[in-house]
């Protein structure tokens, strides 16, 4: 059975919000609380996790000046729209913006848009004949993918304020 790594939660949350830390808290409360049940459908652990990867990488382009307070602050702006490799060359992305940076910042854009789509897209939205029902090491996986993305852009981050990066 995949279980959810402590070393890898624990430096996650160094980049966290509080709210985005209670999200977390929440994930590992339910896992907890299902030790030894079977279930059909594990997809609505991955909820939680989802929710604090959105704020943190919304936090995260921020910082980064990727996206300005207006877009930050705004129940317009689409995380997923914008970090989508496909929409890349439009004038809003931030898969280009984050290639732009520099030679690891393209590497890091697919990073965390891998992370969005399966740890998002593809659980949350419907899709006819493909209903994606995970297992409950499949969540877990795609809970660790979020929270391994999370590890990698802050450590990206912090490279990138001392200037290591630019």
């Amino acid at each position: 059975m995949t279980q959810l790594s402590p070393q890898l939660v624990s430096e996650a949350r160094k980049y966290l919000s509080p709210s985005q830390n209670s999200l977390i808290n929440d994930v590992q409360t339910v896992l907890k609380s299902l030790e030894g049940n079977h279930i059909g459908d594990y997809s609505f652990l991955v909820a939680p996790a989802s929710k604090a990867y959105e704020g943190y990488l919304k936090d995260f382009f921020l910082k980064t000046g990727i996206i300005d307070n207006y877009n930050y602050e705004s129940d317009r702006f689409r995380v997923g729209k914008t970090l989508n490799p496909s929409l890349r060359y439009k004038r809003y992305s931030i898969y280009q913006k984050l290639a732009a940076l520099n030679e690891e910042g393209e590497e890091l854009a697919e990073k965390l848009w891998n992370a969005w789509k399966f740890g998002r897209n593809e659980i949350f939205h419907y899709f006819p004949n493909n209903l994606k029902n995970l297992s409950r090491d499949e969540a877990e996986e795609r809970i660790t993918m979020l929270l391994n993305a999370i590890v990698t852009s802050g450590r990206f981050y912090n490279e990138y304020l001392k200037g290591n990066l630019l």
